[in-house]
């Protein structure tokens, strides 16, 4: 690939960290290899992110969601209870009264 393009510019001692963190055999490779990922996989790493934060929303209603049966289901296992002892009282009662 020709390199036709030289130019000067000054950036923080941050930046010229990020850029030697990159791949690459020299400065200029690592700074067009942190260019190019910057321009092809961020568009696609925030569609991703975009996608989970969706995701997470949707399982986040359905918890709610269960969360609000779970609850509902208990009232009624509570409501219940003293129906079933009461019904286990009277079953024992007839059995006593028939001698089994």
């Amino acid at each position: 690939m020709k390199k036709s393009n030289i130019r000067s510019i000054r950036f923080s001692d941050e930046t010229a960290e990020l850029i030697d963190r990159q791949q690459g055999d020299n400065f200029t490779q690592k700074f067009e290899n942190l260019v190019t990922r910057c321009v092809w996989e961020l568009p696609a790493r925030e569609q991703e992110l975009t996608e989970l934060e969706r995701r997470i929303e949707e399982k986040r209603n359905q918890l709610r969601q269960m969360s609000q049966q779970a609850g509902e289901l208990g009232k009624t296992l509570n409501s219940l209870l003293p129906q079933v002892r009461a019904l286990d009282l009277a079953i024992r009662k007839a059995l006593e009264k028939w001698d089994m």
